[in-house]
């Protein structure tokens, strides 16, 4: 019978299958992570190429008002020649810059070509103390960014939660799939007075390798555990199969010389590993006891 024939009891069966189980959710949860990992290299490189890169015009990248943004031309900063509809401004609401909540300041900046585009202009901590916007023909310039999903969103009046073209008011003719942020980093001057620009996107990639490796890590970990305990539990039922299994010992027992006062001496005499000895004669020669012994039998 095999040594490892254990494994097929209920108990083990029970136990493996419940590693199985917890191996293959790390081994998910690390690919997982993998994958998070790829996916923000990718955002690092395509920041890293476009944010600082020098402006081009907004139809070189997308070219209706109905486009969608590709992925590798997020950021991609664009030159905006048009006028600001500060009547039509909103805040985003939910907004953090510099560990500050905040707004992001959202006006509809219509181009010469006639076309629309939501720009955020800059971030205000303070709801009531939005500037107007730039009067006249301005250049602005600028980093798009894909549109927001805001069509489940409960709005209050002049503010929005996600940047979604199609919930900011005078956005008939407008890009419904983009909007464009300012930073102080991408013009010519400084950011509008009263507005703090918006900061370099963050460049970290984040904990997904050291989480990725730690899964991992857990996986292995689990099926040494198994492994240990499994080669624990042979040797033991091993032992215990050669204690079971070795020669007994058996001491004959004569009942009159135990009723004449004899004993089982220690092992290693003459007569092997069980004899009689009288409790009196210790430390004679083995002769004198087998006599006295025999002598004491007569008497009875």
């Amino acid at each position: 019978m095999s040594r490892y024939s254990f494994l097929l009891s209920a108990r083990w069966l029970k136990y493996i299958a419940m590693a199985i189980v917890v191996v293959i959710a790390c081994v998910f949860l690390a690919l997982w992570q993998k994958d998070r990992r790829e996916q923000r290299e990718q955002e690092i490189d395509t920041i890293t190429a476009n944010y600082s890169a020098d402006p081009v015009a907004i139809d070189t990248v997308l070219s209706s008002t109905d486009s969608t943004l590709a992925t590798t031309d997020e950021w991609t900063q664009v030159s905006l020649t048009g006028q600001f509809s500060d009547a039509d401004t909103v805040l985003a609401r939910n907004r953090t810059v510099n560990d500050r909540p905040g707004f992001y300041v959202v006006t509809p900046f219509e181009l010469k070509d006639g076309s629309t585009i939501a720009v955020v202009r800059g971030f205000t901590a303070e709801e009531d103390s939005v500037p107007p916007a730039p009067r006249g023909e301005q250049t602005v310039i600028a980093h798009l960014r894909p549109a927001q999903d805001g069509s489940e969103d409960d709005n209050p009046r002049g503010m929005i939660k996600a940047i979604d073209p199609a919930r900011i008011p005078g956005m008939e003719d407008s890009y419904s799939h983009v909007y464009a942020e300012t930073s102080a980093e991408s013009g010519d001057g400084p950011a509008e007075e009263g507005l703090t620009a918006l900061p370099m996107p963050d460049l970290d990639p984040g904990n997904h390798l050291s989480y990725m490796l730690q899964w991992f890590a857990f996986g292995i970990m689990i099926i040494i555990a198994v492994t240990i305990s499994a080669r624990r539990e042979r040797k033991a039922a091993a032992e215990a199969g050669a204690r079971g299994g070795s020669d007994n010992e058996f001491v004959v027992i004569d009942k009159a010389a135990l009723d004449a006062g004899a004993k089982v001496s220690q092992p290693g005499s003459r007569y092997g590993r069980n004899r009689f000895s009288s409790p009196g004669v210790h430390g004679q020669a083995e002769a004198e006891e087998d006599a006295m012994l025999e002598e004491r039998f007569r008497s009875k």
